[in-house]
């Protein structure tokens, strides 16, 4: 081999490398720019990932605002609506629905100045010495309850009886007139909001024989205090 041809041969290997190395560079090169393209974009997904839990948590605390609003409209559209609904339209209005109750004697109506309270007396209701409501009281109570069902009012069941003592005979169902008079009270209440009386404006109150209307001195007065009370009151209730 002549000295030209070794010269030939020299430069041959000599461009390979440089080529060889001139390609390694430009893959070098490509992976640096795909390896920072991939790092931007991962920065952008955590800063959109953070951006979105800040929005979940946003909208998470508007309705956490709203709800309370509307829990604030609600008690001030039944504040609204209890004034609308004074003690005199409230009575007039049971007046007029349970006049043939009035007449007959079977409720009593009463407006008062910070209600309205009705009587019903044990007669209609029970039997003597019972609990359980009798049909002419169920008849009544459903009938009463109806033009109940849009009144806002609080509705306070209380129970009363007269001063005489249980009988033996009752004492294990109920030891005490306060016993009885609660046990009628519930009933009462019980039957109401199964008739649809919202049951967060049922309150059940036993006076036994406290505040009589009548003297216990004599049969009718006796008569007279054993009784149930509902008691109207315009006090806002949370649904």
């Amino acid at each position: 081999m002549t000295k030209m041809s070794w010269l030939f041969v020299g430069l041959a290997a000599f461009m390979v490398v440089v080529t060889t190395g001139c390609v390694s560079q430009g893959n070098y090169d490509s992976v640096v720019k795909e390896r920072d393209a991939l790092q931007k974009e991962n920065n952008a997904l955590k800063l959109n990932m953070k951006l979105t839990r800040n929005q979940k948590e946003q909208v998470k605390q508007d309705l956490e605002a709203t709800t309370e609003a509307l829990v604030v409209t609600s008690e001030e559209l039944q504040a609204t609506k209890i004034k609308a609904m004074t003690a005199t339209v409230l009575y007039d209005k049971l007046v007029n629905k349970l006049a043939t109750e009035v007449e007959s004697q079977q409720i009593t109506i009463e407006q008062m100045q910070s209600g309205v309270n009705l009587n019903l007396p044990e007669g209609i209701l029970f039997d003597s010495g019972s609990a359980v409501v009798k049909k002419s009281g169920e008849i009544v109570l459903h009938k009463l309850a109806k033009e109940l069902w849009d009144v806002p009012y609080q509705t306070i069941v209380a129970g009363f009886t007269d001063n005489v003592p249980i009988s033996k005979r009752l004492q294990e169902q109920f030891p005490s007139n306060w016993d009885l008079a609660a046990s009628r009270a519930t009933n009462v209440v019980m039957f109401l909001e199964e008739s649809g009386i919202p049951k967060g404006q049922l309150v059940v109150v036993s006076l036994g024989e406290n505040q009589p209307v009548a003297s216990n001195d004599t049969k009718e007065g006796r008569a007279q205090n054993r009784r149930i009370e509902i008691r109207l009151r315009p006090v806002v209730v949370a649904e």
